[in-house]
């Protein structure tokens, strides 16, 4: 930096002074740099996707143990059973809504609800029967809607809301099923591996399912998107498959003894008695593919369809895929993330790299860098160990903070999503989310496209630290931004600010200013926005 000379430094210091004397407070502010300037300065506006796994499975964080019991209990008159019922479902529904809004409290604007985890649902369908976790009977209507509920309440809260699936589980042999379940009437499209049931991939018909099965939740509910996890073929199928003949083939040519020992130990590994009987279907559709490239076909098919489901109901919808965290892990499902980018069949990925920095072979960092190669345009939004809390590793916050800030740092990374949902709502752990990770409100990143146009940039004055704007035609709703000073460096050179979001309105105006701040603000139309508003300062 070249150093002012001295008639120039005299001739700046009597400017300051001369505004310092005879200047309004606003002009005091500005000689301290204290007011935004547009012509030098920058402005650091990001968004962010906040996500929060709220598991259904096992009533894990909701609907945990609470039941509506639709049968008359011993002793129970007509009257008093409907009584107890109506309470069961109020109670029911209340913890819905209250596990909905403890996420947006914990700083969160994305609930990833799980919906179908055992094919039954937690909505209403015509082709999966009602979860059997909020009545106890798989099947029975709980008399509301539970989905449609959440879509009212995180909207209301100005969050995004996601329906989470797991696309291939059919659930164990033993459950109690309705005696109609889509898997009895089509047995043909079922595999039993071990004790769990599984739609085939392989079956074209189960590709078409899926497909049915999204699409019909995405056009008659008001969801943002829709996501599936890692539960692809059975773990360890892959291993046994490919390498398990291998084994037995060495074993057969291999004389020594301690060689054959070591044979037979890992064979004895691999081998159990479950089978995965998919060879009449690898015959008939393999198309000279191996086995293993066939299966890949598989589930980048079973991907595909989904995200067209998404999209031919909601074109503004998304649709996001969260594999294991490593590459490794999910490629031993017959998954291909890497075909799937490369086809356009996801918006997102968001791999689960639930371990720590300092892991032997799988350190956060080093696995976050991983996936940057990989993922090329397509954003990635990294699953975050909530559950890890006080686990090795994961003895305090500051590994979770540090996880955050890489994640942020690095240019391809949206967002993160926690698991699990409960686990945020520890003392402790709430705490630190609120006061150090998101004191901060954030909108999610635009992910995926979008048909609607972008609204204009509103125009902004204020009096008596009221803000005001005229309407822009097609806004829903404006995000309040105060600026904070990032970076303080001379004048000449300009200032960074960073804008935290305070305030999501429908109106006009917005009251809640501080004196001494900046303040600009950003139209919304759905998840377009429009490019921030003039700055003004609130004397």
């Amino acid at each position: 930096m070249k150093k002012l000379s001295f008639t120039g430094f005299f001739c700046l210091s009597l400017i300051l002074a001369l505004g310092l004397i005879c200047g309004t407070p606003k002009a005091y502010a500005q000689a301290q740099g204290r007011v935004y300037n547009p012509v030098t300065d920058k402005i650091e506006l990001n968004h962010e996707f906040r996500g929060a796994w709220l598991t259904t499975v096992r009533g894990s964080d909701w609907p945990r143990k609470i039941r509506v019991n639709m049968r008359r209990l011993p002793g129970e008159n007509e009257r008093q059973m409907k009584h107890r019922i109506e309470m069961q479902r109020d109670s029911q529904k209340q913890a819905l809504v209250d596990v909905i809004t403890q996420i947006y409290n914990t700083g969160c604007n994305v609930v990833i609800m799980q919906l179908c985890c055992n094919s039954e649902t937690y909505y209403r369908s015509t082709i999966l029967p009602w979860d059997h976790n909020l009545t106890g009977v798989q099947g029975e209507d709980p008399g509301y809607d539970p989905l449609e509920l959440a879509i009212k309440t995180a909207h209301s809260l100005g969050m995004e809301i996601h329906g989470w699936f797991n696309p291939m589980r059919v659930g164990s042999v033993d459950s109690d099923r309705v005696k109609d379940h889509l898997c009895y009437r089509h047995p043909e499209r079922v595999i039993t591996y071990g004790k769990v049931m599984y739609w085939n991939p392989g079956n074209p018909e189960v590709v078409q399912y899926l497909y049915d099965l999204i699409n019909e939740v995405m056009t008659n509910y008001d969801l943002d998107g829709a996501h599936i996890d890692d539960f692809f073929y059975p773990d360890g199928l892959r291993e046994k498959t490919e390498k398990l003949p291998l084994l037995r083939d060495s074993l057969k040519r291999e004389t020594d003894k301690a060689a054959r020992k070591s044979l037979q130990k890992q064979i004895k590994k691999l081998s159990d008695n479950k089978v995965w009987n998919d060879n009449a279907y690898f015959a008939k559709y393999g198309n000279g593919r191996t086995l293993g490239e066939w299966r890949e076909s598989n589930v980048n098919a079973l991907v595909a369809a989904m995200h067209r489901a998404v999209h031919d109901a909601k074109p503004n919808a998304v649709f996001g895929v969260s594999p294991g965290g490593r590459l490794v892990n999910t490629q031993r499902l017959y998954a291909d993330p890497q075909h799937w980018i490369e086809e356009g069949s996801i918006d997102y990925l968001a791999p689960q790299i639930y371990w720590q920095h300092g892991h032997q072979i799988a350190d956060f960092k080093l696995v976050l860098d991983s996936w940057e190669p990989i993922m090329k345009e397509v954003p990635t939004i990294p699953g975050l160990a909530a559950y890890r809390y006080k686990e090795k590793g994961f003895e305090s916050m500051e590994e979770f903070a540090l996880q955050v800030k890489e994640c942020r740092d690095a240019g391809f990374v949206f967002g993160n999503i926690w698991f699990t949902t409960h686990s945020l709502f520890k003392p402790d752990f709430f705490t630190y989310l609120i006061t150090e990770i998101y004191p901060y409100r954030s909108l999610t990143p635009t992910l995926g496209t979008s048909t609607y146009p972008a609204p204009n940039a509103p125009v902004i004055s204020e009096h008596s630290g009221t803000l005001r704007w005229d309407d822009v035609p097609g806004a829903q709703q404006y995000a309040v931004y105060e600026l904070e000073l990032k970076k303080d460096t001379q004048r000449l050179l300009g200032d960074v600010w960073k804008a935290n979001m305070v305030g999501l309105t429908k109106q006009c105006k917005y009251k809640k200013t501080a004196k001494g701040k900046n303040y600009l603000v950003v139209a919304l139309r759905g998840k377009m926005r429009s490019n921030a508003s003039n700055v003004v300062y609130v004397e």
